[in-house]
């Protein structure tokens, strides 16, 4: 007698993971690690770059060195102000020919035969010249205005003659007229603030028809 006997069946086999999904998502993470590493890398580079491109503030020194030669031709022409003679050196103008011969400072003057003070911070100042006489006409030194003139300081300030020059003794009486082709000795007396310094005497000859360019004498 025969006996078939059923086995049991077999237990089925859970599904076999795909290898293929696996491959994906291994690829995915993968990528994602680098992306975060190229956009970590990206912000470092970035940051880095802000500090060192900014431009850093300049500060510029231009200093201007004036050259030594200019220096010096500078306080020549301040001093010399284009002068056309010096004490003891003839100057003219026109007709009229000056010399200065002394540059005196003093607090009294004989004025008519009487001393006379400058006065408190005051003082006189006086030109002895001589005046020659190579114009066409007579020259009226101390009553008329044959010679224009002016003492200038070292602020530039112009000093006129105190009045009645012919009245200063040594000085030519008023209306002695001196003749062309002659020449007189001539005081210019000037009051001026004690602490003043004279550097020019300015003179042109009187003249009422044209414009005269005054002739200047360093007193320095």
């Amino acid at each position: 007698m025969s006996t078939n006997i059923t086995q049991p069946p077999m237990p089925a086999q859970p599904p076999r993971p795909d290898k293929k999904n696996h491959t994906n998502a291994y690829i995915i993470g993968s990528a994602g690690i680098i992306a975060a590493a190229i956009i970590a890398t990206g912000i470092a580079i970035s940051g880095g770059g802000d500090n060192t491109a900014r431009p850093q503030p300049t500060v510029t020194v231009t200093e201007t060195v004036q050259p030594e030669a200019a220096v010096e031709e500078d306080a020549a022409a301040a001093t010399d102000q284009n002068t056309d003679a010096k004490v003891d050196e003839e100057a003219k103008n026109g007709g009229a020919v000056v010399k200065v011969t002394k540059v005196m400072e003093t607090d009294t003057i004989t004025l008519a035969g009487a001393r006379k003070s400058a006065g408190t911070d005051a003082k006189y100042v006086i030109l002895k010249t001589v005046v020659s006489n190579e114009g066409q006409a007579s020259m009226d030194l101390t009553c008329s205005l044959p010679i224009v003139n002016a003492l200038i300081d070292d602020q530039g300030r112009r000093f006129d003659t105190i009045e009645d020059l012919y009245d200063v003794a040594g000085n030519p009486e008023c209306n002695a007229q001196l003749q062309p082709g002659f020449d007189d000795e001539m005081q210019f007396v000037y009051r001026l603030p004690k602490d003043a310094v004279v550097t020019t005497w300015e003179f042109s000859e009187y003249d009422l028809e044209n414009e005269v360019t005054p002739t200047l004498v360093d007193l320095t």
